[in-house]
């Protein structure tokens, strides 16, 4: 076996245990925001973003390997990651409840 042909292999293993990690959190002023993790090793993550955020009709970055998009995506995620190309039985969506926003008083 030559040495791509292995890289190959490693890289399609790779592929298929890679978990997508999608979880809702609340950030600045309780707004809440989607966080999706663990693509696969070659992704281009900011390519990803930019279409998540068009699709989305939203703001978004990329830090620190994670993609974080204003608001709670999380109903729409798994359709618009697989239109882009990855295996819908690979995505995991957190359905923990955010914090309820209560009124300062």
């Amino acid at each position: 076996m030559s040495p791509d042909e292995f890289d190959e292999i490693l890289s399609a293993l790779d592929r298929e245990t890679a978990r997508i990690r999608v979880r809702a959190e609340p950030r600045r002023y309780n707004k809440p925001a989607t966080v999706i993790s663990g693509f696969p090793p070659g992704v281009d993550l900011a390519e990803t973003t930019r279409a998540l955020k068009n699709r989305l009709a939203t703001g978004g970055s990329v830090v620190d390997g994670e993609v974080y998009l204003q608001g709670d995506h999380r109903a729409r995620i798994r359709d618009e990651l697989a239109r882009l190309g990855f295996d819908p039985e690979t995505i995991e969506i957190s359905d923990a409840a955010l914090p309820k926003r209560g009124r300062r008083g």
